[in-house]
């Protein structure tokens, strides 16, 4: 508790300076928010996010790991709606490198210069949706919601350390129950249970690494719903009168991922997401985000708790950003190689080009078992809608 207690203090504080400033409503429609995917229209429709990281490791532990790499970390999202109720929606994940699959949990054994090199092609995701009114319910293969979409976090590689810890490629379902209280905000609560999928879809159409079975291990891989999540989010609130509410959004979740085979626990976790937009002139937007991600029994391991604390901003003046992140991992952990707490701090310089195509010079630092790398590049990124505009984001 005096971890959260610290989190929600720090947060609170670098609020102070900028509350007086808010004004209006706050724009969430930043094409890196995913929560609410989807369509309007009766057809087909394709929504896609094109990243494409140019990176060089110009400091590191050792010479050797000095090396460049050209690699993608895009989402192509392709639905079907077949009436106003019913969809079926699909999300193909294309991503490689160091900074991409692995997403700081893991290195390339062997370091070396890559362009474009071990790129996976995943079916992220592949559910049915049904939608009636305030109520959603979803069927297949999703993204169970815990913490803050990682794409909300700023920077260029903002994305890559909550993605390394969000609960993804699960099959189960669940149902969204949404409730609009006008000046009060909109709130979600979402439930789901799922298991990790070992169907076909498991595997990278590219660079196969192999179908997943349940003789594996590994938590929630059980092939029943023995594992769970929900979550509360709320955001849209409106005051005349309190500059701290208008431009506020939170979400707390929690999940249990039960032991699969060998595994000595169940892995369960809670976080809480606080989320904040002000102007601090009529031109310059703050925004400001935090999570804090606590985690028993990482990956099914007794003697093993890790904690995320995520501090991040974001300035935009016109087509210009400033937008970074710092990441502890505080790891309790009983094995000694285990017990090391690691950070990341990254921050970039961005520009609109156009409204659907960002460009990034990018910085980050990476204290990872007590090495040290620097990384600096420059990232595109690039949106695309078909039919364009009128597109509902789904968070599953």
């Amino acid at each position: 508790m005096r971890k959260v207690f610290l989190f929600l203090l720090l947060f609170s504080i670098t609020l102070l300076p900028n509350v007086s400033f808010s004004k209006g409503h706050s724009d969430h429609s930043d094409h890196s928010d995913h929560s609410d995917h989807g369509s309007d229209g009766m057809g087909f429709y394709i929504h896609s996010g094109i990243r494409i990281h140019l990176d060089k490791t110009f400091d590191a532990e050792e010479e050797k790991e000095q090396v460049d790499e050209a690699s993608t970390h895009s989402h192509f999202e392709i639905g079907y709606n077949f009436n106003e109720s019913f969809s079926i929606i699909s999300d193909i994940k294309v991503e490689g490198g160091d900074h991409g699959h692995s997403h700081g949990e893991e290195e390339s054994e062997t370091p070396k210069d890559k362009f474009f090199e071990e790129h996976k092609s995943i079916v992220n995701k592949l559910y049915l949706n049904f939608k009636k009114d305030d109520l959603t319910i979803y069927a297949g293969k999703f993204s169970p919601s815990v913490g803050l979409d990682f794409h909300l976090f700023p920077g260029a590689y903002g994305y890559q350390e909550p993605e390394g810890y969000s609960l993804l490629q699960k099959i189960g379902g669940g149902f969204q129950i949404m409730k609009d209280l006008g000046d009060a905000g909109t709130h979600k609560f979402n439930a789901s249970t799922f298991y990790a999928d070992t169907t076909s879809l498991s595997h990278s159409r590219i660079n196969n690494d192999g179908r997943k079975k349940k003789s594996d291990g590994g938590v929630s891989n059980t092939e029943d719903f023995s594992s769970f999540a929900i979550s509360l989010e709320g955001k849209d609130f409106f005051s005349l009168d309190n500059n701290f509410i208008d431009g506020f959004r939170y979400k707390l979740g929690y999940a249990k991922q039960a032991k699969g085979t060998g595994g000595e626990a169940d892995e369960k976790r809670m976080s809480i997401g606080l989320m904040h937009t002000s102007y601090l002139s009529e031109d310059l937007k703050l925004t400001l985000i935090g999570e804090y991600m606590d985690i028993e029994k990482l990956g099914g391991e007794k003697g093993h708790d890790r904690t995320y604390t995520i501090y991040g901003f974001n300035l935009q003046h016109g087509k210009f950003t400033l937008g970074g992140t710092l990441t502890y991992k505080d790891n309790d952990a009983t094995e000694a190689d285990e017990n090391v707490d690691d950070n990341v701090r990254q921050i970039s310089l961005g520009y609109y080009v156009e409204e659907n195509f960002k460009v990034d010079i990018g910085y980050k630092r990476k204290k990872v078992s007590n090495e040290v790398s620097e990384i600096g590049g420059i990232t595109l990124y690039y949106v695309f809608d078909w039919p364009s505009g009128g597109h509902d984001h789904h968070d599953h």
